[in-house]
């Protein structure tokens, strides 16, 4: 015969209420946090997917926080270029002015004043600073104030050619900056093409900005037009030190094409004046304005000065015309980013939607069946305690009274 111990009762009875006592307290829990899943034994395999999906969640949330701080430092950059482009405007809009024959040089003298300050309201711009201290067009030097004068007054570039990127998204990095040197000091001079010049000559003729009218002749090569007289030029290849054109007349104004450009020379060269004609290059807009403000501070008392003078001007109104549009194309490129962001928000909001859904159908609670586990393992406690009443009463000692 099995004997079995009264102490033994009491412990299985009370074994049994405590496991059905922690049954009924993870119900409730489960019921007050909404979770199916309280612990990684509860469901091993949907436990480790809910890991994964709340890691997806919280990369999700940084590229949201991300596109923040995106926004606020290309919004910035555009409104920033847009003033520089309005600053450039301005200065064209007074080169134009200045190149007006009622003007004396007082007149121009005054006009420079102004190119000046837009100079120094320019350099400001390009030492644009963030919310947080940082220097737009700095590249990754964004502590470093990138512009700065030397002791010429020339502005000197002092951080690097570094573009900071920004995920904002899992396959998506914006830059949100963009190199001083690549904004302020990135346009070409001239046409684009090529950059003309008519320096320390005699007469008192000028030459045109010029085009390129056949790109599949043109040699980004570096010419001469020599006048051998006042009504005869040459034209000579200086970088392959060949002849181009020989004993040309000259008709003021008039066309002269070659090397697939076109260009024109008015008013009246002197014999032995030389104009040039080079492949364009970079030149900051800084350098631009001062070139304009320092041509029209010498002002133009000779015809030979006020040929140069027509000159300066002329060069500076191309070289402002290709600023705006490097700054237009610029401002472009940072309204597209902007856009992107935008799209990538979007997309980011509906896939943390996606994301929150399955977590909940992973690891969210069946309210219905939960409250129906709840009202089972109240009642199996209930009977595993009237059980354990009325059994601890089973004893021989109840029977003697």
């Amino acid at each position: 015969m099995l004997r079995i111990a009264t102490s033994q009762i009491y412990q299985q009875g009370a074994k049994a209420m405590g496991e059905r006592q922690v049954a009924l307290a993870k119900v409730q829990q489960q019921m007050a946090t909404g979770q199916r899943i309280l612990a990684n034994s509860d469901d091993p395999v949907g436990s480790a997917r809910l890991r994964g999906l709340h890691e997806e969640l919280a990369a999700n949330d940084q590229y949201q926080r991300n596109i923040g701080l995106a926004n606020g430092r290309l919004n910035l950059e555009e409104t920033t270029l847009g003033d520089a482009g309005e600053l450039l405007q301005r200065a064209r809009e007074l080169t134009v002015q200045a190149n007006n024959a009622p003007l004396n040089d007082s007149d121009r003298r005054d006009i420079a004043k102004e190119i000046r300050q837009i100079h120094s309201q320019m350099f400001n711009l390009a030492n644009t600073r963030d919310g947080n201290g940082e220097y737009l067009f700095a590249g990754f030097q964004s502590r470093t104030q990138p512009f700065v004068l030397d002791g010429n007054n020339q502005t000197l570039y002092q951080g690097d050619q570094g573009q900071r990127l920004i995920k904002a998204g899992p396959s998506l990095a914006i830059p949100v900056g963009d190199s001083g040197d690549e904004v302020f000091r990135g346009a070409l001079n001239g046409n684009g093409s090529f950059r003309v010049a008519a320096a320390g000559n005699a007469g008192n003729g000028t030459i045109a900005t010029g085009s390129v009218i056949d790109p599949t002749a043109f040699l980004g090569h570096s010419y001469a037009i020599a006048f051998t007289s006042a009504t005869t030029f040459d034209v000579t290849d200086t970088t392959t030190s060949t002849a181009v054109l020989t004993n040309q007349t000259y008709t003021d104004e008039g066309t002269i094409q070659f090397a697939g450009l076109q260009t024109a020379i008015s008013g009246s060269p002197a014999a032995g004046d030389t104009f040039t004609i080079q492949p364009a290059t970079r030149q900051d807009l800084f350098k631009t304005l001062d070139n304009l403000a320092t041509a029209l501070e010498t002002g133009g008392g000779t015809p030979a000065k006020g040929a140069q003078l027509n000159q300066a001007l002329a060069n500076g109104l191309a070289e402002l015309d290709q600023g705006l549009d490097h700054l237009a194309g610029a401002r472009a490129e940072v309204g597209a980013r902007l856009n992107a962001l935008e799209e990538q928000e979007n997309a980011n909001g509906d896939f943390a939607v996606h994301l929150q859904q399955t977590i909940n159908d992973v690891g969210g609670l069946d309210y219905a069946e939960a409250a129906t586990r709840l009202s089972q393992e109240t009642f199996v406690l209930q009977v595993a305690q009237q059980s354990f009443l009325r059994i601890q009463n089973l004893s021989l000692f109840n029977y003697m009274r």
